[in-house]
């Protein structure tokens, strides 16, 4: 099967390598369909990872369609399915109580192991959700996107609630539109006029652009000087958070 590797930082290549076997107890063999290129993809390319070892196959936001079931799998055959892609042991202290994503042996597809930027890959059974109806393409999105759904349902935000999502890229807009979904009366902030305009035209958003203001009088006004009720930081960024 083909591949896309990062060699080394700065080195892509695509290469021949054996398609998986077939898959144990519990697991699927999965056709690749849609892949997207997340920030963590370009730190890889970048050598700014600090948690990879090369070569590495990419990928983790993943959509696809089962070949092959393990024993136990009781997925159809041509399904079509969302890859998490965060792959946890099931046994450690994190695991036994119900939260997978803090194992302490977590493996990331396309960081700690290999990833989707291939034609096939293994993936364990409980790893795999069905499209439900979402076209191939959009199912590859749901991996990110559910990044902001999650915030906002741990948000516990009531209707109406002033809300401020700092950060207009993908995470952030995510974030905002399911902050929406949730009745939550949305502003998004940004150092970007693009990204803010691009938001405020084609998704209906209210724009704080930092080029016209400073934050916190942007906030001000937006919020009447009382400040927001809930604010999601989608930056990652040390001055925003403070």
């Amino acid at each position: 099967m083909k591949a896309v590797v990062c060699r080394s930082p700065g080195e892509l290549a695509l290469e021949d390598r054996a398609t998986p076997g077939a898959p144990p107890p519990g697991w699927a063999r999965v056709a690749v369909s849609h892949v997207g290129i997340c920030g963590t993809d370009y730190h890889i390319f970048e050598g700014k990872h600090p948690f990879l070892a090369y070569p590495r196959v990419m990928g983790h936001e993943v959509s696809g369609t089962v070949v092959e079931r393990g024993e136990g799998v009781d997925l159809a055959g041509g399904q079509p399915v969302i890859i998490n892609p965060y792959l946890s042991c099931g046994k450690c202290i994190a695991c036994r109580h119900g939260k997978p994503n803090c194992c302490v042996k977590i493996e990331v597809l396309g960081v700690h192991r290999d990833g989707a930027m291939c034609d096939e890959i293994l993936v364990p059974a409980q790893n795999l959700y069905p499209t439900n109806g979402l076209s191939l393409a959009d199912a590859a999105a749901v991996e990110f996107l559910a990044i902001g759904a999650h915030a906002v349902r741990r948000s516990f935000g009531t209707p109406g609630a002033r809300t401020l999502v700092i950060g207009a890229g993908p995470i952030g807009l995510g974030t905002a539109i399911f902050a929406r979904i949730a009745g939550l009366d949305v502003s998004l902030l940004d150092m970007s006029s693009e990204r803010l305009g691009f938001a405020e035209k084609e998704l209906g958003f209210a724009p704080l652009d930092t080029s016209k203001a400073s934050a916190a009088e942007l906030v001000r006004q937006a919020a009447g000087g009382e400040g927001f009720d809930l604010v999601f930081d989608a930056t990652g960024n040390t001055a925003s958070v403070q």
